[in-house]
């Protein structure tokens, strides 16, 4: 079968949207004439092209979809079209290429309020920069990060989440996207409307929690002002890598929330209140920053025949 015959359908995200929730489940089930990928040859070869785009890495893009025996081909990998390590600064030029790449996809974007997907990836920098602090988190130079092109990063700008200009060229395509409000999504366990863009009938199991958010490792930035912390801290992971040789970063956040989670049983609530009360100021002024911009764009959707955040 020729590509231009396929169905190209691509989940782009964003991050901290329940991108595991929809790929452990699509990955759990087989479908009639439905190839589903998350991370594999197709995905890889579509990420790089995206990165450095040339004819040979089209070609090979094309090719691998041949290949494929079924006509419907959905891909997820959040963050394909654009993150926010760059503050989103190639996200028209990516899109154009996987306009020119494919014949019509269809595009499936997640989205949450823009404080809340902020605080998440938060939470997510800090399993692997334990003395990240929020307030410098969302507060990087723009012109440094639009200039960013490292894959790892530990710091963003709260203003670039602007959707109505993130997602600007998938608006005018409103009949080949859909867009879908985290919040209301993982509420209201609508999975219909999911599952007739995609064209496949399944049951979702929302009981399960793929990425638990380890929240109680916000309160590092207080306990990191002492010395004997890094120290008591120091000796706990040892005494847990004696009976856990191999450790990825998350399975290390996740032994040190235990070890921050019974200091906070002798920690004065007043002082743990203190780091509780400056990032929620922080919250809600990026939430007053974005309130109109956030109502902009919700509003620009209520045309769209698959919208989900009426």
């Amino acid at each position: 079968m020729n590509y231009l015959n396929k169905n190209i359908i691509l989940h782009l995200g964003l991050n901290k949207t329940g991108s595991t929730f929809l790929q452990k489940n699509l990955l759990s089930k087989k479908f009639t004439n439905h190839f589903v990928q998350h991370k594999g040859v197709l995905v890889s070869k579509i990420f790089e092209y995206l990165e450095i785009p040339t004819k040979e890495k089209k070609e090979g893009i094309l090719k691998t979809v041949n290949e494929i025996k079924e006509k419907n081909i959905l891909i997820s990998y959040e963050g394909i079209a654009g993150h926010h390590r760059n503050g989103f600064s190639d996200v028209s030029i990516k899109f154009r290429l996987l306009e020119e790449l494919f014949n019509k996809p269809k595009y499936i974007i997640f989205f949450r309020e823009p404080s809340s997907i902020i605080y998440s990836g938060f939470y997510q920098r800090l399993q692997l920069k334990n003395d990240l602090i929020f307030e410098q988190y969302i507060n990087r130079d723009l012109n440094n990060l639009l200039k960013n092109t490292s894959q790892k990063f530990f710091q963003t700008n709260y203003k670039v989440f602007n959707y109505n200009k993130i997602f600007e060229d998938y608006i005018k395509i409103q009949n080949r996207v859909l867009f879908i409000e985290y919040e209301k999504f993982f509420k209201e366990k609508n999975e219909d409307i999911l599952n007739n863009f995609i064209g496949v009938s399944m049951k979702y199991n929302w009981e399960k929690r793929f990425n638990t958010p380890l929240k109680n490792l916000i309160y590092y930035e207080f306990y990191n002002h002492f010395f004997l912390f890094k120290y008591i801290k120091i000796i706990w992971l040892q005494i847990n890598r004696l009976f856990y040789r191999y450790q990825k970063a998350r399975d290390v956040s996740k032994r040190t929330v235990v070890l921050i989670d019974l200091l906070i049983k002798f920690t004065p609530k007043k002082y743990l209140e203190k780091i509780d009360h400056k990032h929620q100021n922080l919250l809600e002024e990026i939430k007053n920053y974005h309130s109109k911009n956030y109502k902009d764009f919700k509003n620009k959707l209520n045309s769209s025949l698959h919208i989900f955040s009426n």
